[in-house]
């Protein structure tokens, strides 16, 4: 994969993810996907995401900041969401 396809298809991860694109996840996620270590699959990513996604429904993912050459793909990701009034008292 060329760098500017490599790039490219990160940025149509995220498009994903932000789309709330499930039925396309197995595109970027494979079955054999691991989480801290632990076997996690596509299924189980799928059901944090939209775990996530339910319990702040306004989340977005964003890239920062991508490096991408024939070596190294490295990505800086930040994610937004609005905070109510009663969530940001109980921050605290």
């Amino acid at each position: 994969m060329t760098e500017a396809a490599l790039s490219q298809c990160y940025r149509d991860y995220i498009a994903c993810l932000n789309g709330r694109d499930w039925d396309n996840l197995k595109q970027f996620v494979s079955d054999a996907a691991r989480h801290n270590g632990r076997p996690f699959g596509l299924l189980g990513y799928r059901a944090m995401l939209e775990r996530d996604f339910s319990g702040i429904p306004d989340l977005r993912f964003n890239i920062e900041l991508m490096f991408c050459s024939n070596v190294q793909f490295d990505v800086r990701l930040y994610s937004a969401w609005k905070l109510n009034t009663k969530e940001l008292h109980a921050l605290g």
